[in-house]
């Protein structure tokens, strides 16, 4: 089997996750189907997480400050539009541009100062928060009226939320099939081999950590939409849902593997859980404590899924 197909099969359990997920949250609650959209939509920014922190740990690293990364470019946009009454695609353009001066900032942490990207990623991740909170200071702002049209009532008839999944996916695909891609794979797997082979391995981990910047940026832009206004307490869970999302969608703290459009789905499939679990009337307070719980048995499963198939894998 070919290293391609096999990472392209790694995207079945989040597929499957997240069909089956739906299929239930349908049958026991037929309006689901009708707030389909709004719920897809709530996900993204956790799907545009979660496909960035694949492709960093596709070459053996990690990112733990998504969600203060998160907060950061809402802050920064809302700011730009309220404050300095920045509108059109420069609003568009300062989010992005947050999103990728972090990434420029882990990247260069990581290949050039050879710090531990776990380390380093929870130390800014701390300042990343702090200057949400100095920048925006509490819950306010707006954001432009387009912007905010844009979102209520979708783009040429389809909601939003079907476009940024179609986006998130198109941003894989061109991944998967771009030069870079063996790349990444090929420094998470064994980075000296790779080294050896001619590759970069330090400027490859630095485009993981830009292109993990793009997408942050993109999710922070798409979570300033949803709400409206800026919140620096937002992002609690980002990151961990958005790894969690990562390990089903077939990545690895070991690095060399992983599939982005499985980790998309199943970000979709971790939110219509936490749905599931709201529609069934559990108290608030229980809330959390029921999802976690299902994670927890969900994990159990996909390691065990994981072991069978690396089982008979070594077996033939």
């Amino acid at each position: 089997m070919s290293p391609l197909l096999r990472r392209n099969l790694q995207m079945l359990p989040g597929l499957l996750f997240a069909v089956l997920i739906a299929g239930i949250n349908f049958a026991l609650f037929p309006r689901f189907l009708r707030l389909f959209s709004s719920h897809l939509l709530l996900v993204m920014p956790v799907a545009f997480l979660a496909l960035g922190e694949t492709i960093v740990m596709a070459t053996g690293e990690v990112d733990l400050s998504l969600g203060a990364a998160l907060i950061l470019v809402n802050a920064v946009s809302v700011v730009a539009h309220s404050d300095y009454g920045i509108s059109g695609p420069l609003f568009l353009i300062i989010g992005l541009a947050t999103g990728l001066t972090i990434g420029i900032i882990h990247g260069l942490l990581v290949s050039l100062g050879r710090v531990n990207s776990f380390l380093a990623t929870v130390g800014t991740s701390f300042a990343w928060s702090g200057l949400a909170l100095l920048i925006l200071g509490e819950p306010r702002g707006s954001v432009p009226s387009w912007f905010s049209e844009l979102f209520s009532t979708g783009l040429a008839g389809i909601p939003i939320g079907l476009w940024l999944l179609f986006g998130s996916l198109c941003i894989f695909v061109i991944f998967e099939f771009s030069p870079l891609a063996v790349k990444f794979y090929a420094v998470g797997s064994a980075p000296r081999s790779a080294f050896a082979m001619g590759i970069n391995v330090n400027r490859i981990k630095f485009y993981a950590f830009l292109l993990n910047g793009l997408l942050v940026g993109l999710a922070g832009l798409t979570i300033t939409g949803i709400i409206g206004s800026g919140d620096p307490r937002l992002g609690s869970f980002s990151t961990l849902q958005a790894i969690l999302a990562a390990l089903i969608g077939g990545a690895s703290f070991a690095g060399g593997t992983g599939n982005g459009a499985g980790a998309v789905f199943a970000a979709i499939g971790l939110q219509f859980t936490r749905n599931l679990v709201a529609w069934f009337g559990i108290p608030h307070y229980l809330l959390d404590l029921t999802y976690g719980g299902i994670i927890v048995l969900l994990i159990i499963a996909i390691s065990f899924a994981r072991r069978m198939l690396e089982t008979k894998g070594m077996k033939g």
